[in-house]
């Protein structure tokens, strides 16, 4: 039994839903709403009441943000049986997993390294920090400029957390997540957080796809999780000299503790701009 058996109420409503993505307690589709016109239908189950709040957290914050880089929300509804709705912008877009390979490029790496900090900029002006950073969870318009989407475990750093733990681990994607997330040192997430998840997004752009904390390209550890614990990485990526450009800042991001990454946006920014001024020349 699926999770959309759930709601066969709700979809047959949008009898041209069309599903984009089901996990274990949330589905996503895209429908054509008699108001909305085409937009994207979330539906999930929730267990407890925390999850529920951390949902309602999760909109209210794509609320408060009107931002090309960021999905409007457009309506929340909470029904019987622990059951929710949550309809949201259609963008016209791709996942960056399925086009890693448009970005082996140094400088298109790097636009869209400084495009995604520039979003993620006005959540952690917000003391959010998103958390789930990965390439599918950025998508790419038909224009090129990306968005990021499923703020569903991002933190409010002035509120208590309410995402719960897996095998004694911070909730991440476990292949995309920092140090301190790994461990569950939840007293050290903040935004240097979200950047070592865009150091090993940018890291795996430049090496075509390549995880770069891959035992089989790092030649050492037993998965990639440990190798994030380790700081063990291909860090012979440097050896082509036009990424030699890059090292101090992939370095810096991928630094295996917070104080070893950016203490501000502002710095992180400016360290692109140097690289991209470096780049062209």
């Amino acid at each position: 039994m699926g999770i959309a058996d759930n709601f066969t109420d709700i979809l047959s409503l949008y009898p041209s839903a069309a599903p984009i993505k089901q996990g274990g307690q949330k589905a996503v589709f895209l429908i054509d709403h008699q108001d909305l016109g085409k937009c994207v239908l979330k539906v999930g189950i929730y267990s407890r009441p925390q999850t529920l709040e951390r949902i309602v957290r999760e909109v209210k914050t794509l609320r408060e943000i009107d931002s090309p880089y960021y999905p409007k929300n457009y309506e929340f509804q909470v029904l019987d049986g622990n059951r929710f709705l949550i309809f949201e912008q259609y963008i016209e877009s791709i996942p960056l997993s399925s086009c890693l390979q448009n970005y082996t490029d140094i400088e298109n790496a790097l636009f869209l390294l400084k495009e995604l900090v520039l979003g993620l900029w006005i959540i952690w002006n917000k003391q959010i920090v998103h958390r789930d950073l990965k390439p599918d969870n950025i998508l790419i318009r038909d224009d090129g400029h990306p968005v990021i989407i499923d703020l569903g475990i991002a933190r409010l750093l002035d509120e208590e957390s309410l995402t719960q733990t897996i095998a004694h681990r911070g909730p991440a994607t476990p292949a995309y997540a920092a140090p301190e997330q790994l461990l569950n040192r939840k007293a050290s997430i903040d935004i240097r957080t979200d950047q070592f998840n865009l150091g090993i997004i940018t890291t795996q752009l430049l090496m075509g796809g390549v995880h770069p904390f891959d035992p089989e390209v790092v030649g050492d550890g037993e998965n990639i999780m440990e190798n994030i614990i380790q700081g063990k990485w291909v860090k012979d990526v440097f050896t082509n000299h036009d990424l030699r450009l890059l090292q101090p800042l992939i370095e810096r991001l991928l630094g295996k503790e917070p104080y070893m990454r950016f203490r501000s946006p502002e710095l992180l920014m400016q360290q692109i701009d140097n690289c991209l001024e470096k780049v062209r020349r």
